[in-house]
């Protein structure tokens, strides 16, 4: 199985309150009936270098929380909100729906991108790894990748965005949502072809 993508050049590092208490939280249980595919899934994230197991002792730990999906796939997630209290936001300026709709011109073509597990393309540094570790029945793992449920990830992706993007006429992007437009059919493709 191949890796899973990731964005070029880009490693954040998850900022924390430097008072804040690490907090090792215990593991929640798996349904028996569902186990086999969790370590399924757990598998296939480590061959895309999504996760990877983690040996060394740790100061937080979140516990794994299993969603299912509706082709009984399992996601994997995290609780992640004793940890969010610890985090120092980004605070990165958002765009607002508002502002975005203002700028769509009529009678023009247009397509909307969707970038596929967004926040996953995110590389985390060393030091933010170790903070997103998670126990299983199997041990301990941590996320390479910034995770969903990380209280700044729409922040730093949307940060991300508006640096890749910026420049990019005819574009715009609302965290992992991105809009083309061109008023005919070769300005349209000359600025997809710029943003792919």
């Amino acid at each position: 199985m191949e890796p899973f993508s990731k964005i070029k050049d880009v490693t954040v590092h998850i900022h924390l309150d430097p008072e804040a208490k690490p907090v090792f939280q215990p593991m929640r249980r798996v349904l028996v009936v569902l186990e086999e595919a969790v370590n399924r899934k757990l598998r296939e994230l480590m061959d895309r270098d999504i996760i990877e197991e983690k040996k060394e002792p740790v100061s937080w730990v979140s516990p794994l929380v299993v969603v299912g999906k509706m082709n009984d796939e399992p996601r994997i997630c995290l609780d992640l909100r004793r940890f969010n209290e610890a985090v120092l936001r980004d605070r990165h300026p958002m765009p607002l729906i508002e502002d975005l709709l203002a700028r769509v011109g009529p009678n023009m073509l247009r397509s909307k991108l969707d970038v596929k597990d967004s926040f996953l393309q995110i590389e985390l540094d060393e030091a933010s790894r170790n903070v997103m570790v998670f126990l299983t029945g199997r041990g301990l793992y941590r996320f390479k990748r910034m995770p969903f449920g990380l209280v700044t990830a729409p922040e730093i992706f949307q940060k991300t965005m508006d640096e890749i993007l910026c420049g990019c006429e005819g574009t715009w992007w609302y965290i992992d949502d991105i809009y083309i437009e061109g008023k005919n059919k070769d300005e349209y493709e000359t600025r997809v072809a710029k943003v792919g």
